[in-house]
């Protein structure tokens, strides 16, 4: 490997560390900071949840743009919007104005992991263990992330806290701009705003990417994939502090789950080899569901929640680098951004529906109720899933 493959690499692990820490900031200091200039309960509902609106939009037309103007440009283009935005939220404390910023910067940020993300398959060839190297780097920047933010709240304030959000976007562009790329970079030298605006034939072959069939499996293992992930940010933390488990145990557990995703993705190139990409992707699938479907049996008892907890991040964090060496082997180089973007279509969707209609499962038959239901109705899908891919191979 040559010296400026090394290089790029390293940067795509500093863009992969920096873009995922920085959307758990995020997650952290913008209700904090919501809560602390009066805002009601309502209010910050719609601020926290509108980050996610333009993402879910614009996904597969990020991707498009990354094809076409290249997965770096972009990447310093978002980056440069999420080390300034950050800045005025500080100075902004009215319900329109956050709410405004959140869209900008909620779009800013997820383009940015999108094209770490895409970035990271670029330069992988398809290597698992060049993939698991990324989701090392993406489960340490969510796992620091939100630990420096909310020190820099509770020990300096709003302004500490958003500038430590702002250094992150600054180091998403020192990691990017650290190499020049191996690969010609695509593709408009001098792109026209025309190219900014969407245009439906080129949604039109994204979407017919998923007539591919590892596509296909890909996007379907996202959204089953994406329910464990789903139930923690919603009905499981309800359910713990329901039982009386305090908020500080609960982060613990949040944490043991992505610090055990390093130890999966380490582990993913041998275990590939030993049952191949789709097998290992569809048991990863099954084991991360039913370890928080099978929370109501064992949540009183403290040990067995952090087992499951170690047990679901080690499988997630396995199945992640596969799912990228997945698509990067199916879909063409000139492609990636697109796939990327319409995958993480499935996974915002999937982000919408299923804390949904776990909520109206829990209002019809208790909370306990709708881990079960919900669990099997996931494991359903992931069986089916599996048969599915053997017809396919």
């Amino acid at each position: 490997m040559t010296t400026r493959q090394d290089r790029e690499r390293l940067s795509v692990l500093g863009a992969g560390l920096f873009t995922n820490g920085l959307w758990d900031m995020l997650s952290v200091v913008v209700p904090l900071y919501a809560v602390a200039v009066g805002l009601n309960a309502a209010q910050i509902g719609l601020i926290v949840s509108a980050r996610s609106v333009l993402p879910a939009m614009l996904s597969i037309h990020g991707g498009i743009l990354m094809d076409e103007l290249g997965t770096r440009r972009i990447l310093l283009w978002v980056a440069a919007a999420s080390a300034v935005l950050p800045l005025l939220f500080p100075v902004s404390g009215w319900f329109t104005v956050l709410l405004v910023l959140q869209l900008l910067l909620g779009l800013a940020s997820g383009l940015g992991m999108a094209a770490s993300q895409t970035w990271s398959m670029q330069t992988s060839g398809g290597m698992t263990s060049l993939l698991a190297r990324y989701s090392i780097a993406t489960r340490i920047g969510t796992f620091i992330g939100p630990v420096i933010v909310g020190a820099a709240w509770d020990l300096f304030g709003a302004w500490v806290a958003f500038a430590c959000v702002a250094v992150c976007g600054a180091g998403t562009i020192a990691a990017t701009a650290y190499c020049d790329p191996v690969g010609a970079d695509p593709r408009n030298a001098k792109p026209s705003a025309a190219v900014l605006v969407p245009r439906w034939a080129p949604h039109r072959q994204a979407l017919l990417l998923a007539l591919i069939p590892g596509v296909a499996f890909v996007l379907a293992a996202s959204f089953l994939r994406n329910a464990p992930g789903a139930i923690q940010s919603s009905l499981y933390v309800v359910y713990l502090n329901g039982i009386g488990v305090s908020g500080t145990l609960i982060g613990l557990l949040v944490a043991v789950a992505e610090l055990s995703g390093v130890l999966g993705s380490l582990v993913a190139a041998p275990m590939e080899r030993r049952l191949g990409r789709n097998r290992l992707v569809i048991a990863c699938i099954a084991v991360s569901v039913a370890a928080i479907a099978s929370t109501p049996l064992i949540g009183s008892f403290l040990a067995m929640l952090f087992l499951a907890c170690a047990v679901r991040g080690i499988a997630q964090g396995m199945s992640q680098p596969l799912v990228y060496s997945i698509l990067s082997v199916e879909v063409p180089d000139n492609r990636h951004g697109a796939s990327v973007g319409l995958r993480n279509a499935v996974v915002r969707l999937a982000s919408i529906i299923t804390p949904a209609v776990m909520g109206m499962l829990a209002e019809a038959w208790g909370i306990e109720a709708s881990f079960y239901v919900v669990g099997a109705a996931f494991l359903a899908g992931t069986a089916l899933l599996a048969v599915a891919a053997r017809r396919i191979a």
